[in-house]
């Protein structure tokens, strides 16, 4: 996949997703206040283009993320009961102005650092930032401890498999993304985040669909990291390098739901409930495996178009290479050994 291409067109969805954002979060903020910070985020990305598209991915993914991050726990007046608060609300353009002067250190850390190998370094410093913030002043304060207990382990692994196993900067891009994503749905619940109810309200319908975005981003998001997994390590090619990763998302997919049963079954009364977010709906397990598989399918559509484009032929004959037989029949042959050996 083309480096330069991705970071370019990721980063041109982020900036109207912020104008949108901005839209939905501060409804009072005129278009003018808009379209300026729009203006001035677009020209941090884009003398980061110019710098390195390693540059240009990581102001987009941190600056898009610290300002998601400081309006969702002091965009608004607190309400709720958790241990770790602090009473402050700050303007639009306050956020807008910390966000920015965060994201001009990472920037200059990435640039001083002259090795490429600190993106993902950077991108998990200012991850653990993002977490720390949005540990304030969350809406219920078990439910965000139950929904941590897996995100957690999940950091400590990547960190800990870092120097063995290095992803690439698009792939520990998407899962920043993912991430961020799930630790705004931890900062209220699932069931009640206002992006979730400003879409109910777009769309006229009764249920918070929150969760179902972050499902579907966890096929969609994710399954490109699982490619690359696969296809530096289970050698994966042509058509099974765009299968396995779909069959890997809905085999996770599967195990969360049963965790979140198990646990929900664990932990029981409004807690369990707040935890399975299923708002009443029968079939929300069925519903978040399937939009999680969506999401994959899609994503290596993308990848496959991407291969075509670049690659054409090549990419074809290595499909049709990929269903090929190899070797004699594995377990006829291992039977055989055994017998030899007696």
């Amino acid at each position: 996949m083309d480096d330069v291409s991705y970071s370019f067109g990721f980063n041109f969805l982020v900036l109207i997703a912020f104008y949108i954002g901005l839209s939905v979060r501060f409804d009072d903020l005129n278009i003018f206040s808009r379209a300026i910070m729009t203006f001035v985020l677009g020209w941090l990305f884009f003398y980061c283009y110019g710098k390195s598209s390693g540059q240009f991915y990581l102001s987009a993914l941190i600056g898009i993320g610290l300002y998601v991050a400081l309006i969702n726990s002091f965009g608004i007046p607190y309400i709720g009961e958790s241990p770790i608060s602090i009473d402050l609300v700050l303007g639009p353009w306050m956020l807008f102005v910390i966000s920015l002067f965060f994201t001009f250190l990472a920037v200059k850390w990435y640039e001083n650092s002259k090795r490429e190998s600190k993106f993902p370094l950077i991108l998990f410093v200012f991850y653990v930032l993002i977490w720390i913030i949005l540990s304030v002043n969350v809406t219920h304060f078990e439910d965000w401890k139950l929904e941590n207990y897996l995100t957690i382990p999940f950091l400590i692994l990547l960190f800990v498999i870092y120097r063995w196993f290095r992803l690439s900067n698009i792939s520990y891009g998407l899962i920043f993304v993912y991430m961020i994503l799930h630790i705004i749905g931890t900062h209220y619940t699932y069931s009640e985040v206002p992006f979730g109810y400003w879409m109910s309200s777009l769309f006229d319908v009764s249920r918070n669909h929150y969760d179902r975005i972050v499902h579907f981003s966890f096929g969609f998001l994710l399954a490109y990291p699982l490619r690359e997994i696969f296809f530096r390590i289970g050698k994966s090619r042509g058509f099974f390098g765009l299968y396995i990763p779909v069959e890997f998302v809905l085999a996770f997919s599967a195990i969360y739901e049963l965790l979140e049963w198990w646990i929900a079954v664990l932990f029981g009364g409004d807690l369990g409930v707040a935890y399975l977010g299923t708002q009443g709906d029968v079939w929300d397990a069925q519903k978040d495996i399937a939009l999680a598989a969506l999401g994959a399918i899609i994503s290596m559509m993308v990848v496959a178009f991407v291969n075509l484009s670049y690659r054409g032929r090549e990419f074809w004959n290595e499909v049709k290479d990929s269903f090929k037989v190899r070797g004699a029949v594995l377990g006829e042959r291992a039977l055989s050994n055994w017998e030899g050996k007696k």
